[in-house]
């Protein structure tokens, strides 16, 4: 391929044979067509050698880690081999940077030995969870005078799949700390194994368990004055989790707003999990449709961490759409909660309301704004003011039909799902 140097070249030199013709220029003539010809046998020659050489260059790429995960760094290495009985200089380009933040060398002029090798590497830390291709490497070579080039594209189907990350799902982190996080400082003892929870306290009589006396009320020489823990009756519910899968989730800057209501998700299935109660996952849109059986192992979510790491938001969402394909693969009695960033048509016939709860997600508070002026902050305050009052617009008509709803933004997604859950778990919501 001649570069549009060579062509530029090529032209003056083709006009200067012309210019000495007409005006009898002999020496210059000679010199004219002699560039000439040595300029395009040297296109012509590149063009054949050249060719030959780069297909006998080779390039790969390797990892050092096999699981991805959301703000970990790892390392991409580029080894190139080059099969040719002389050295090879070439330009390359990794369309990996795309997709990736990148630190290092992910393109620029390298020369390989003769049946040698050379290796380079960078590294680069995923930005958002999901499935990404990291596209294919691009190598060229020019001739000495850069006036042709002769490019080749290696074609890599290769693609990784970034978890959530660990920092940011607290439940791994110590018992204390996550209690305080699901709870917001409110401490909730459960006899675990026994479905009971506290009541109250009544008089002590010889047919109760002594493990529930309640001896700070004991007064020596006063039989009277033995009190005994009543229970009331905790049972196991079921909580699934409809979670809008469609293109209105993939907006936000910083985070997208997938990206955080994952992660506000498993840190509240991770409390409902330890809390001995069963808790699955619908990934749902026109075009993702991944159901995951509610459990309480932990199984089901990490299970949800290997699905969300394969897929990315795409299609569109309705929640008749998402509670019709649940019903058929769930018959038990269940809690169901919708997280959805989507504004679509809630059908009557398939809600049960006295275990659906609705959180409709603020996608605006996933952008930071940085206002350049007092105009500017005035104008992104009000686009806010009319944003909110149309999503509380919302919030109140869907009430109006007699379902539990709120709207959820990028700070308290987290606690108000443990609010609803603790709520409905009060009433044995979903048992």
């Amino acid at each position: 391929m001649i570069r549009k140097a060579g062509y530029a070249i090529l032209a003056v030199l083709t006009y200067g044979i012309l210019e000495s013709v007409l005006l009898g220029y002999k020496y210059y003539i000679i010199f004219t067509i002699l560039t000439f010809f040595m300029v395009a046998f040297d296109v012509v020659y590149f063009n054949i050698s050249g060719s030959k050489a780069i297909n006998h260059i080779s390039v790969t790429r390797r990892y050092d880690t096999i699981k991805f995960r959301k703000n970990r760094k790892f390392q991409i290495t580029l080894l190139f081999e080059n099969k040719n009985p002389f050295p090879v200089s070439v330009h390359f380009f990794d369309e990996a940077i795309d997709v990736l933040e990148i630190s290092g060398k992910t393109g620029g002029n390298i020369t390989i030995p003769e049946n040698g090798s050379y290796e380079t590497s960078y590294s680069t830390i995923p930005r958002y969870i999901g499935k990404y291709k990291l596209g294919n490497i691009t190598i060229s070579i020019s001739d000495l005078f850069h006036i042709a080039s002769v490019n080749k594209t290696i074609a890599m189907d290769m693609a990784i799949r970034i978890s959530p990350s660990t920092r940011d799902i607290k439940s791994i982190r110590s018992e204390m700390i996550s209690s305080f996080i699901y709870t917001q400082g409110n401490h909730y003892s459960h006899h675990v194994g026994q479905g009971y929870n506290l009541y109250g306290v009544r008089p002590y009589t010889f047919e109760d368990d002594p493990r529930f006396i309640v001896w700070s009320r004991y007064s020596e020489g006063n039989e009277d004055s033995i009190m005994v823990k009543e229970m009331e009756e905790e049972r196991e519910i079921t909580t699934i989790f409809i979670i809008d899968y469609s293109i209105a989730m993939n907006y936000g800057d910083i985070d997208r707003v997938y990206d955080s209501s994952i992660v506000d998700i498993i840190n509240s299935a991770h409390f409902m999990a330890k809390n001995r109660d069963n808790v699955g996952f619908l990934l749902y849109s026109s075009k993702i449709n991944v159901y995951i059986p509610p459990g309480k192992s932990g199984e089901s979510i990490s299970r949800l961490e290997k699905s969300v790491s394969s897929i990315l938001p795409d299609g569109e969402f309705r929640i008749g759409d998402a509670l019709k394909e649940l019903q058929l693969k769930q018959k038990k009695h269940f809690l169901t909660f919708i997280i959805t960033a989507s504004r679509s048509y809630i059908p009557r016939k398939f809600l049960n309301y006295s275990s659906t709860s609705i959180f409709l997600i603020d996608s605006e508070s996933y952008y930071e704004y940085s206002p350049t002026g007092k105009f500017d902050g005035l104008l992104i305050q009000n686009m806010r003011k009319k944003d909110l009052e149309n999503l509380s617009r919302n919030v109140k008509e869907i009430r109006d039909y007699g379902i539990r709803c709120t709207y959820v933004n990028r700070k308290n997604m987290l606690s108000k799902i443990m609010v609803e859950y603790n709520y409905r778990r009060s009433m044995n919501a979903g048992a």
